[in-house]
């Protein structure tokens, strides 16, 4: 687990470093660019009800105009009364030298869904049937990549995944839930409240082809799960990032 703990804290330094390094080049190459972020209202099994994406372009050269391409629908400008056209996959803005906050939906396959299994006693329960009940709980998250790219690798085809780092966070009552165990992942208490945060990396032991290397003994994680005793459920806050 040492190990693993490792090439996690590896892997994700990595990441860091490609994110900040990316950013750095957007803004070095054009006084405008953008910031992207992506909102999903999700129902208790994980599946996604709504998708807001919020934009922020920043109008670094205080031109009268700022132009996007988007495919969002029901654009909406958020601070500030700035007008846009749309032609397309192409809108413009009448920035009049400042920055742009709009934010509108998306129906897009997302990059990574996320799927959230219920279990009471060792059998299968729906999130609206284990409302109010007590036992033995389990909370199982599992990761779908769903961002990958066919390339060749010695002459051979393989699918490499998008290296998304997934980390799913539960807020539990700790006067209804005891005896918590987690699998890939960790908790926190602070007496009234349990943080419990799990991490996984979908599809990337697909990328490195792990389970064709009979000398590597690593699992890098795609799912989360959380078992504990409860009395009279009720999960409270989740997210995902």
């Amino acid at each position: 687990m040492n190990k693993l703990n490792r090439v996690l804290a590896g892997i994700t330094a990595v990441l860091m470093t490609a994110v900040s390094t990316g950013i750095y080049v957007s803004a070095a190459e054009s006084s405008n660019y953008k910031d992207e972020t992506v909102y999903i209202v999700a129902d208790p099994d994980g599946s996604a009800s709504k998708i807001i994406v919020s934009d922020w372009l920043k109008n670094n050269g205080n031109s009268d105009s700022v132009e996007d391409i988007s495919e969002l629908e029901d654009i909406e400008n958020v601070k500030g009364d700035e007008t846009f056209t749309k032609d397309g996959g192409k809108v413009s803005w009448a920035a009049a030298g400042e920055d742009i906050y709009y934010k509108g939906t998306s129906k897009k396959e997302l990059p990574v869904s996320v799927k959230v299994t219920y279990y009471l006693d060792g059998s299968e329960i729906t999130p609206e049937n284990l409302k109010g009940k007590s036992g033995k709980v389990k909370i199982r998250y599992d990761y779908t990549n769903n961002s990958k790219k066919t390339v060749k690798i010695n002459g051979k085809n393989r699918d490499i995944y998008t290296p998304f780092v997934m980390l799913s966070a539960l807020v539990l009552d700790s006067q209804k839930f005891s005896n918590i165990e987690v699998t890939n992942g960790k908790t926190i208490s602070d007496g009234e409240k349990i943080f419990i945060a799990g991490t996984a990396l979908p599809g990337f032991a697909e990328s490195l082809n792990l389970k064709n290397k009979k000398d590597i003994d690593i699992e890098i994680p795609y799912y989360f799960v959380v078992t504990a005793y409860d009395e009279d459920y009720d999960q409270g806050t989740c997210f995902t990032v």
